[in-house]
């Protein structure tokens, strides 16, 4: 077992799909499904399963996966480490983001940062919001980007782009087509949830319990690790959810998934470039910072777009 390995494993899990695991991580989709029967066959478990169209983690998965993540961080915080103590940069900046950030929005300005800093290789590591907050503080990276509000009082945050959350449901779903809907209307439905730790999910339930729903009585389906899978669920029938525009425009528009029109459930939030307080950053760090921050009114413009 490699690191290696552990990154298609952990990028299955947080894609649900052998293709689109093998996209992030750079690989060929037969290499994804060799890592994950290898393990498996090492281990003598199983650490996924399928679920409609989608592949989840097992009980003993989740836990394999859990540390499989802390080795991946414990690796990261240690190249970067060296590069450091050897006084100079690969050119490559590793960059732990949520999910959000780091497939939806992030992607539509890197190819302009390369091309205004071509000596400079931004490598994304999408994770969940807690596990980006977690490795910043660490030390392992030098900034990262959420969308969680909750903070250490050691980090410095930026907002550098908004979202909002759509209400989305199966294409056929007899609320699809109707407008106006009361909070209520939703207590019998099933729901699809980001995993815990998600920046999504906790504003999710925050807007419903603002709108009278109480998070702890919904009629939870599945909690998936990636909003591409909760999409893909909600998509297959498995229930209702709460996505970002971001996300979910894609699917919307391709008539995929339908939305659902709720005036009084409002989840607007602001993504957020962190950094530990007090750390002294590299040229590239500074670089990336000084790029993304500066194309604020590019992004606010791009997302009133979405919600045209």
């Amino acid at each position: 077992m490699n690191t290696e390995s552990l990154r298609h494993l952990v990028a299955l899990a947080e894609t649900g799909s052998y293709s689109e695991a093998a996209a992030r991580t750079g690989v060929t989709q037969p290499a994804v499904s060799l890592a994950v029967k290898k393990t498996e066959n090492d281990l003598g478990v199983r650490l996924f399963t399928r679920s409609g169209n989608r592949y989840v983690p097992t009980e003993t998965g989740r836990v394999f996966l859990e540390h499989a993540s802390e080795l991946l961080d414990a690796e990261t915080k240690l190249l970067s480490s060296i590069e450091r103590a050897r006084g100079g940069a690969s050119g490559k900046l590793r960059v732990p983001t949520s999910n959000i950030p780091g497939e939806y929005v992030l992607p539509l300005i890197l190819g302009d940062f390369r091309k205004a800093h071509p000596e400079i290789e931004p490598v994304l590591e999408v994770m969940d919001s807690s596990r980006v907050v977690e490795s910043v503080l660490a030390g392992g990276f030098e900034l990262g980007f959420v969308g969680s509000s909750s903070l250490s009082e050691d980090l410095e945050a930026v907002r550098f782009c908004p979202d909002t959350l759509v209400v989305i449901c199966p294409a056929s779903h007899p609320l699809a087509d109707v407008r106006s809907l009361e909070p209520e209307q939703l207590s019998e439905e099933l729901f699809v949830l980001r995993e815990e730790g998600s920046a999504t999910r906790d504003l999710m339930e925050t807007a419903l319990r603002r709108a009278g729903l109480d998070s702890e009585h919904l009629q939870v389906e599945m909690e998936l690790g990636s909003t591409s899978a909760v999409i893909s669920a909600v998509e297959s029938g498995a229930g209702i959810s709460l996505v970002s525009i971001w996300a979910a425009r894609g699917p919307l528009s391709e008539g995929r998934v339908g939305s659902i029109d709720i005036p009084a459930l409002q989840a607007r939030r602001q993504f957020s470039l962190i950094s530990r307080k007090g750390r002294e950053s590299s040229e590239e760090a500074d670089a990336l910072r000084r790029f993304v921050l500066g194309r604020r009114a590019f992004l606010k413009r791009h997302l009133l777009e979405l919600q045209a």
